[in-house]
C-alpha cells in the first residue's frame, strides 16, 4: 500500500475513533437533569424508584473531562498525519522531470503505475514506458 493510502487511512481511522468519542460525549451530557443541574446531597426519592437516567454533573464531570482529552490527542493526530501528507504532495509538486516525479512515487511513496498516472494527469501507457526505461537505466548502472 502506498505511504499516502496508509496516511489517509490513518486519518480516517483516526477522524472515526475522535467522532465516535464526540458522540459519547453528547450522550453523557445528555443524562443530565433536564431541569437544571443536579448535586450529589439533592435527591428525590421518586427517581430513584422510577430510574430517572439523570446522573448528577459530579458525577459526569470527570468522564467528560477525559474523553475531551481523548478528542484532543485525536485531533493533534490527525493535524500531523494531514501535515505528513500535504508534505509529500508539495514535495511531488515541486519536482520537474516526469522522469523523477514517476521513480520518486513508485519507489519512495510506492504508488502503483496506474495511481501515477492519475496522479501527474498521463496516461498508463505513458508512465509504463517511463517505468521501464527507468528500470532498464537502473539494470545498465548496476553492471
Amino acid at each position: 500500500m502506498s505511504k499516502i493510502k496508509s496516511i489517509t487511512a490513518m486519518i480516517n481511522i483516526e477522524t472515526k475513533c475522535r467522532d465516535d468519542l464526540i458522540r459519547r460525549k453528547i450522550k453523557l451530557m445528555a443524562k443530565l437533569s433536564p431541569d437544571g443541574i443536579r448535586t450529589n446531597c439533592i435527591t428525590n426519592d421518586a427517581d430513584s424508584i422510577h430510574g430517572n437516567s439523570s446522573k448528577a454533573f459530579e458525577d459526569i464531570l470527570p468522564e467528560i473531562m477525559e474523553l475531551q482529552q481523548q478528542i484532543n490527542e485525536h485531533n493533534r493526530e490527525i493535524d500531523v498525519l494531514i501535515n505528513l501528507k500535504d508534505q509529500i504532495l508539495e514535495q511531488i509538486s515541486s519536482i520537474d522531470a516526469v522522469d523523477t516525479k514517476v521513480k520518486y512515487l513508485r519507489d519512495r511513496v510506492g504508488f502503483s503505475l496506474q495511481e501515477i498516472a492519475l496522479v501527474l494527469g498521463y496516461g498508463y501507457g505513458y508512465i509504463r514506458k517511463i517505468s521501464a526505461k527507468l528500470d532498464q537505466e537502473e539494470k545498465n548502472n548496476k553492471k
